[in-house]
């Protein structure tokens, strides 16, 4: 692989929605674009991203409608200070930041008939006499780790830990024969509002799957429904004109905006329905749900479009934090070794954002997010059995690696992969398979110094 040459452009990530500066504390806080007044609207969003939901009905209506059934009472309880929440935890448990979907290896579209799309593992409480039987969250989670060892072509070793989900006390019977688990593990949310501003066209030309230029890489997009919306960056992605988009966000790429990410997070983690999920998450059996649902009052969805859009805003102006010690000479051959073992066939490392991005600030920038957004078959040791639309069960998004060495200074959980399996970049190296085992067996070849150069890289951007 080519190398291509560095350029200066690579200290600011994210163009002018770069962060002033690394925190130790948060990832929140604005790029340096944005005014006073778009300051104001990012800080009233994060209030709604912080504060928790409460069951409705209640004194503070925008604020109400919990559950009936849900994984966590707010955004940054999965979001801790804008990084990932807790970790999941071996044993038994009730996650948050790890949601587990549910879907088959048969069919594209696919809901348990009794659990339906995710486990939710919470529940209001309700003592009205109407809801029989008790509400109950659907089941605990059981996690285990087998650890596998392995040796570096040096001789130095390395463990890694694969997991193990099994649900009990499954609290509406047992989970469908087709049923299959699916971990999702809380991703960072800044730097999304510039993935959203990425041309979709510009994602388009990346595709290639059948392989034609024999890279042995075979990237595909995710077709994906977009739901009905009358917000401008949805209308953006083409909600208005048409039912089909490229998906971009979530762990098999299912949303195709940020705005629609952000209102499914909404419906299928704290059970508050908006313009785009109208629906409550209950199953068509789960009618204990539906009837607590009908107890809170709200006349139509329970967050209103004007305070979804100021999450959405939010989400979108958090800024990345800037790259650092790039021009060291040991991240030089580091960044030397990312390209030349293949890394950047799938994590690309730069895009301008569309122009015609309705948020100027978003619009137009030049960005290092080393992603392509794109599926790719990652093999079976990461496999879930999943189909979600065009994504197979081995099939996941590249995520972003962009700030991703500043975790480590953030309280915030610093796990990788899509189940946050991996407590170190190298582990998460090393469990690439499929078409990235070509990439995976060149890292195991490195000597220790060529490790450290590669990883003091990833650590840099």
């Amino acid at each position: 692989m080519s190398v291509p040459n560095f350029e200066h452009a690579e200290h600011l990530p994210a163009g002018g929605m770069t962060g002033k500066g690394l925190s130790d504390r948060s990832f929140v806080q604005v790029g340096k674009n944005v005014n006073r007044k778009e300051e104001l609207i990012f800080w009233t969003g994060f209030s709604l991203f912080r504060d928790p939901w409460v069951i409705a009905p209640s004194s503070t209506e925008d604020r109400d409608g919990l559950g009936p059934l849900f994984n966590t009472r707010s955004c940054i309880s999965c979001h801790s200070s804008g990084g990932k929440g807790p970790a999941p935890k071996e044993g038994i448990s009730k996650p948050s930041a790890l949601v587990i979907r549910f879907g088959s290896d048969e069919l594209s579209s696919f809901s348990d008939p009794v659990y339906g799309a995710q486990l939710q593992p919470r529940a209001i409480a309700v003592t009205h006499s109407s809801i029989q039987p008790e509400l109950l969250g659907e089941a605990q989670l059981d996690l285990r780790y087998q650890q596998l060892s392995g040796k570096y072509a040096d001789g130095t070793t390395y463990t890694l830990h694969q997991p193990n989900y099994q649900l009990t006390d499954l609290a509406y019977g047992d989970l469908d024969k087709r049923t299959k688990l699916s971990p999702r593990f809380s991703p960072v949310i800044y730097g999304l509002g510039l993935l959203d501003a990425i041309s979709e066209q510009d994602l388009i030309d990346q595709e290639d799957i059948n392989d034609n230029n024999q890279d042995g890489i075979s990237a595909k997009y995710n077709r994906v429904p977009i739901t009905p919306s009358n917000h401008n960056t949805a209308a953006f992605h083409g909600s208005v004109s048409k039912a089909i988009g490229i998906g971009r966000f979530g762990h098999k790429a299912k949303q195709p905006s940020l705005h629609q990410q952000v209102a499914a997070a909404f419906r299928d983690d704290i059970g508050i329905t908006n313009s785009s999920f109208v629906s409550e998450p209950c199953s068509i059996v789960q009618l204990n749900c539906h009837a607590a649902a009908s107890l809170g009052g709200h006349q139509s969805v329970e967050i209103p479009d004007k305070l979804l859009d100021l999450v959405t805003r939010f989400n979108q102006l958090i800024a990345v934090p800037p790259a650092r010690n790039l021009n060291s000479v040991k991240v030089q051959q580091g960044r030397n070794l990312f390209y030349k073992l293949g890394c950047e066939s799938c994590h690309t490392a730069s895009y301008t954002t569309d122009p015609a991005y309705p948020h100027p600030n978003l619009a137009n920038q030049l960005i290092w997010p080393y992603t392509d957004l794109a599926l790719h078959d990652m093999g079976e040791g990461l496999a879930d059995g999943v189909n979600e639309f065009d994504a197979k069960g081995q099939e996941w998004r590249t995520p972003p690696l962009w700030g991703i060495g500043a975790r480590k200074n953030i309280r915030s959980e610093n796990l990788f992969l899509h189940d946050g399996r991996a407590k170190t970049v190298a582990e998460a190296i090393l469990w690439h398979g499929g078409e990235a085992h070509t990439s995976q067996q060149s890292f195991i070849q490195l000597d220790q110094a060529q490790r450290n150069a590669l990883l003091a890289f990833l650590d840099a951007i």
